[in-house]
Order: structure tokens, then C-alpha cells, then sequence
């Protein structure tokens, strides 16, 4: 008479995989539950099976996020490192190039000081030469006026008492011209007068000396030893070698004095020229001690963060290795727990089955007991799952069950035969489409990572290859701008040669026209000076006809003086112009000559710069052309993957959330029949012991 009562307590573990407890009591005699120890291990394997493949999906997550960052720290921290060389390379050429420029810039100086200093001194011994043969000259020319003023004051005493009829005897003798012959006795010592006019001269001053004490002299005494000539042709040949001598002395002093100017404007420019190079060279070589300096600190600093950057690059690169290995050895020991776990449950599975009906089977019942037995709730729960669901097996399992309830002696054992084989199955496609969806995952991670990677790849060598082919278009440009330079210079040059030919042309012209203009009036001069300075002791004869224009003919010699003087000053200032001219052409040739260097030095190291980009741009190209090819066969695979893991009517999450459903209707069907059977044996055992 009584009664035991069930009850159900169900609590959903994770993944649906627990099955609910049932816990059964009996009012008056049975207090404890009881419980199936094999399924129990079974939904512990099971759950233990989730949780390490959850956490497997976890641990891959996080080491594919980690793998990411190191493929993009390395690619980054390898772009940073070559840019790195490549300032380190350009920087250490800099100093280089520096470094030869100096040294270069150094030797010049030096020169170019010694130079200066050497034009300087030269100057200097050049300048005090010349003063020196001023002063000569100065001393000689004053010794030969007075001469000249002496001889000629005699001839035109002379000439004068003769013209008044005196004779030579009488002339001589006049006070007037007895100072003119105390002076000639100057003359005897003076550098100029020859020495056989010296010998003549002394003659007639000793003659007249020696009469000037009791009478007047002989006319013989005032007759030449040899009787050739008179004291007038003595006088007048005397005058004419101290105007000569002077001509040549003032002729010598003008072309000296021309020498050394045009040696001092020669010098002059030189230095000048040299002192403005050597300002150039020093402001050019603290330029390149300033550019070498800074280069040098940008190198030193640039070399720390370099190798900092290797540093980094190779410990990252370590410790991504060693999260690979600990992450590969993780996941070998995951898949040997899995495996592990799998092994034994299939072993529990096919192994226990038996044992598990012996021990915790329902006991068999009478035909009149097994009547009492609820299948209505059996069969409504798979019937209730299958239409939820909607799945056809579970429909079919539905008719199955109920045929076997009502054509099985003993249907308990079948339809729990049916319902465990039905979880079996369902589970086994879960498992397989769990595994199908883990691989999808994966693979379309994997291969959307490399997608990505070779995505990145392909950007940078196209920024790489955008850059470089930016460079090698500005570095073209600078090239033509230098060679137009260099074409403009070579023009400028050519057509300055071609002005200076022709000014030194118009020049050798001019120099020749002055030169025989100075000795044609020089010549003419002579010719002049000659006739209208000869005279004659003797007297003209009363009916001469004819007699010198000396008035005019001295007129003509000061005109042809200022000619002489106007023709030799031009010389000198064509030739000075010409010297100006030659040395400013020769400066200018110069400084376009250290411009074309530089320029064309310029050209070089851009042309080989773009020799290099272009090769750099090249294997790029290759290199990007060889990453689209890997990222053509990417796509082509996730392709593929789309079509096996997307491409399908039921997603997967759909899929499984209606596997989950059916398998916990199913368990929760043969749950409710296994309730019945402890149920039936904890009736059968209150009635053992009544």
C-alpha cells in the first residue's frame, strides 16, 4: 500500500553533454538514489573532451593573434632595419665624400697660399727692382739735360758770334762763352760723354786754359788733333749721342716701366684670383667639415638605433620560435589527451555494455508487471524532438519505438536498444561535423592570415617600388637639369673663346699699329732732331737763298713728341687691357671648369643612384610578382574552403545548436525509461520485503 514517488532535478551542463540526475524516493521505505556509475564516467569523458577542445580553440586563437604580431613586427622591424643599412650606406658615403673633399680642399689651400705668398714676394723684389732703375734713370737723365742743356747753350753762343762776324778766336774768347766753357768741364766727368769726345773736350778746355794767362789761343788749338772737324762739329756730335742717349735711356724707362706694370697687373690679378679661390676653398671646407661632423652624429646615431632594431628583430624572432615550439608541443599533447579520451570511451562504450545490463539492467518482470511501465512519455519525448527539430530519423525512430512497444514481449531492452543507437549515431555526426567545422577554422584563418600577409607584402613592395620609381624620376630630372648646365657652360665657354680670339686678334693688330706708330715717330723724330740740330762754324755765304726752319721744324718734333707719347701710352694701355682681359677670361674659365667638375661629378653619383634604384625597383617587381602568384594560389584555396565550409543551406551553428537538441531529447527520452525501470525495482523491492 505504498507508494513511492520520483522526482527529476535537471540542470543543463555546457554543451548539453551531462545527462540530468534523477533522483527517486520512496515516502516510507527506500531514502536513497540511485544512480548509473558507467554513464556517469561516460558524461565526464565526454565533458572532459569539450573542455580540452575549447580550450584548444581558445589556446589557437591567442597563438594565432601572438603569430600575427610577430609576422608584423618582423616584417615591420625588417623594413625599418633596411632603411636603416641604407641610411647607414648613404651617410658613411656622405662622410666619405666629405672626408675626400677636405683632404682635397686642404691640399688646395695650401697651395694656393704658397702661391700667394710666392706672387706677393715677387711683387715685392719686382716693386724694389723698379724703383730701383727709376732711380737710375732719374740720376742719368739728370746728368744728360744738363748736358744737353750745356752743349747747346755752346753751339748757340757760338753760332751766335759768328753770326755777328766774329771770328772763332773772338767767339771763344767772350766772357759769355767763357762760362759756357767752364761748365763744359762738368761734362768731362759725366757716365754719358764718350771718351774720345772726353779726350777732345779736355784738349780744348787745356788749351784754353793755358792761353787764357797771355792771349788768346791759336785757331789751330781750336782745331781737332786729326783736323777732321771744328769745336761746332765736336759740340753738335756731342749733343746728339747725349740726345740719343737719352731717347734710348726714356725709351728704355718706358718699356721697363710698361714690363713691370704689366708684370704687377699680372701679379695683382693672380693674387686677387688666388686669395678669391682661397676664401671659396675655406668656406667650402668648413662647409664640408660641417656636413662631415653632422654626418658623422647622424651615422653614430643611426648605427645605435640600427643595431637596437637587430637586437630586437632577432630576440622577438626567439621568442616567436619558442611560442611556436611550446604551442606545436601543446597541441600535440591536446591531441594525444583527446585521443586518449576518445580511446576510452569507445573501449567503455564496447566493452561494458554487457556488464553495465547485468548490473544496472532492469530486472525482467512479469507480463502483468510490464503493463505499468510509462512508454507514453518515451514516446512523446523522441515524437516531441523529432517535429521540434524537424529531423525525419527522429520521426522514424518515433514509429520504430512505438512498433516495438506494441509487437515486443520485453520492449524495454528494444527500445532503449533503439534510442542509444539513434544518440550514438547522432553524436558520431556531431563529432564529424565538429571536426569538419574545426578544420574550416582553422584553415580559413590560416589562409586568411597568409592572404593578409601577402596582401601587406604586396603593398609594401608596391610602396617600396612607388618611392624608388618617385626617386629615380626626380634623380632623371636633376641629371637633365646638370646636363643642360653643363651644355649651357661648355656653350658659355665656347663662346668665350671665340670673344677672346677675336679681342686678342683686334689686340696683336692694335699692338703692332701702335708699336710701328712709336717707331716711325721715334724714327721720324731722329731724322728731325738730326737736321735741324746740325750747324757750322763756317758762315752761311751772303747770297744763300735757303736757310733752316728750325722755328717750324721744332714745332713739327713737339707734335710729333705728343704723337710718340699718345702712340706709346695707348700701347700701354692695350696690352694692360689685354692682360686684363686674358687674365678675367682665364678666371672665368677657371671657375666654369670647377663648376663643370662639380656638375659633372653630380651627374655621375645620381646616374649610379639610379643604376641601383632601378636594380632595387626590378627585384621588387619580381619579388611582388612572385608574392601575387602565392596570394593567387591563397585565394584559389580559400575558394575552395568557402565552397566546403560556407557554401552550405544550414550553417554549422544552426547544425549543431539542432544536433544538441536532439541528443538531449533522446537522452532525456531514455533517461525517462530508465527512471521507470528503478522506479519498477524500487516497487518490486518494497513488495520483497512486505
Amino acid at each position: 500500500s505504498r507508494q513511492c514517488r520520483r522526482s527529476e532535478h535537471y540542470d543543463p551542463p555546457p554543451h548539453f553533454s551531462a545527462r540530468p540526475a534523477m533522483r527517486v524516493s520512496c515516502i516510507a521505505v527506500i531514502g536513497a538514489t540511485a544512480a548509473n556509475p558507467i554513464s556517469k564516467v561516460l558524461d565526464l569523458l565526454h565533458d572532459l573532451r569539450g573542455k580540452v577542445v575549447a580550450d584548444g580553440e581558445e589556446e589557437q586563437k591567442s597563438y594565432e593573434s601572438f603569430a600575427k604580431f610577430c609576422k608584423a613586427e618582423s616584417t615591420q622591424k625588417k623594413f625599418e632595419i633596411e632603411d636603416g643599412r641604407n641610411q647607414v650606406d648613404s651617410l658613411t658615403a656622405t662622410i666619405e665624400k666629405a672626408t675626400a673633399s677636405i683632404q682635397e680642399l686642404d691640399s688646395k689651400i695650401e697651395k694656393l697660399t704658397a702661391a700667394v705668398n710666392q706672387n706677393e714676394a715677387d711683387l715685392s723684389a719686382a716693386t724694389e727692382v723698379r724703383h730701383k732703375e727709376h732711380e737710375d734713370y732719374l740720376a742719368n737723365d739728370k746728368e744728360l739735360v744738363e748736358a744737353i742743356d750745356t752743349l747747346q747753350r755752346a753751339i748757340a753762343v757760338l753760332e751766335k758770334a759768328l753770326k755777328k762776324g766774329s771770328s772763332l778766336i773772338q767767339a771763344v774768347a767772350t766772357p759769355e762763352m767763357q762760362g759756357v766753357m767752364r761748365s763744359l768741364s762738368v761734362i768731362i766727368d759725366a757716365a754719358s760723354v764718350g771718351s774720345e769726345s772726353k779726350k777732345k773736350l779736355a784738349a780744348l778746355l787745356q788749351a784754353q786754359d793755358e792761353d787764357s794767362m797771355t792771349q788768346a789761343p791759336e785757331a789751330a788749338a781750336y782745331e781737332t788733333h786729326d783736323g777732321s772737324s771744328s769745336i761746332l762739329d765736336l759740340l753738335g756730335d756731342m749733343l746728339d749721342k747725349a740726345e740719343g742717349q737719352k731717347a734710348d735711356a726714356d725709351k728704355a724707362e718706358m718699356t721697363s716701366r710698361f714690363e713691370f706694370e704689366k708684370v704687377k697687373q699680372s701679379l695683382t690679378n693672380q693674387i686677387a684670383f688666388d686669395n678669391k679661390q682661397l676664401d671659396a676653398s675655406r668656406k667650402g671646407l668648413a662647409q664640408q667639415r660641417e656636413v662631415k661632423a653632422t654626418s658623422e652624429g647622424d651615422l653614430e646615431a643611426t648605427t645605435k638605433e640600427l643595431n637596437e632594431d637587430i637586437k630586437y628583430d632577432g630576440e622577438t624572432h626567439d621568442d616567436c620560435e619558442t611560442r611556436a615550439e611550446e604551442w606545436d608541443v601543446s597541441m600535440k599533447e591536446r591531441a594525444q589527451e583527446i585521443e586518449a579520451l576518445d580511446t576510452a570511451t569507445k573501449i567503455i562504450k564496447e566493452k561494458t555494455g554487457g556488464a553495465e545490463g547485468q548490473a544496472y539492467g532492469l530486472l525482467q518482470v512479469t507480463a502483468g508487471t510490464r503493463a505499468s511501465h510509462d512508454y507514453a512519455g518515451v514516446l512523446a519525448q523522441i515524437s516531441s524532438t523529432g517535429k521540434t527539430a524537424g529531423d525525419k530519423q527522429l520521426s522514424a525512430l518515433a514509429v520504430r519505438v512505438k512498433a516495438a512497444l506494441a509487437g515486443t514481449a520485453d520492449p524495454f531492452g528494444k527500445v532503449k536498444g533503439l534510442i542509444a543507437e539513434m544518440i550514438d549515431r547522432l553524436e558520431a555526426k556531431a563529432a564529424d561535423e565538429a571536426a569538419q567545422h574545426e578544420f574550416c577554422t582553422t584553415e580559413t584563418a590560416k589562409s586568411t592570415e597568409k592572404k593578409e600577409d601577402k596582401e601587406s607584402d604586396i603593398e609594401s613592395l608596391s610602396a617600396k617600388i612607388n618611392k624608388a620609381e618617385s626617386r629615380v624620376t626626380q634623380l632623371k630630372e636633376q641629371v637633365a637639369n646638370l646636363q643642360g648646365e653643363l651644355a649651357d657652360i661648355a656653350g658659355t665657354d665656347n663662346e668665350m673663346t671665340q670673344i677672346r680670339q677675336a679681342e686678342h686678334a683686334a689686340f696683336e693688330t692694335a699692338e703692332k699699329d701702335y708699336s710701328d706708330g712709336v717707331e716711325g715717330v721715334q724714327m721720324a723724330l731722329k731724322v728731325l732732331r738730326d737736321y735741324y740740330a746740325e750747324g757750322s762754324f763756317i758762315q752761311a755765304p751772303a747770297t744763300s737763298t735757303h736757310s733752316k726752319s728750325s722755328s717750324a721744324g721744332g714745332s713739327i718734333i713737339s707734335i710729333l713728341e705728343v704723337a710718340e707719347s699718345d702712340f706709346s701710352k695707348m700701347l700701354t694701355e692695350a696690352r694692360e687691357a689685354e692682360a686684363e682681359a686674358q687674365e678675367k677670361y682665364d678666371q672665368m674659365m677657371e671657375e666654369n671648369k670647377l663648376e663643370s667638375t662639380t656638375k659633372k661629378g653630380g651627374a655621375k653619383y645620381k646616374t649610379q643612384e639610379i643604376g641601383q634604384l632601378e636594380k632595387a625597383i626590378a627585384e621588387n617587381k619580381e619579388s611582388r610578382d612572385g608574392v601575387s602568384e602565392e596570394l593567387d594560389a591563397v585565394l584559389e584555396y580559400l575558394s575552395k574552403l568557402n565552397d566546403q565550409c560556407i557554401a552550405k543551406p544550414e550553417p554549422y551553428e544552426e547544425r549543431k545548436r539542432r544536433r544538441e537538441a536532439e541528443l538531449e531529447g533522446l537522452k532525456n527520452a531514455l533517461q525517462i525509461l530508465e527512471g521507470e525501470a528503478i522506479g519498477f525495482l524500487a516497487v518490486r523491492a518494497v513488495h520483497k520485503h512486505a
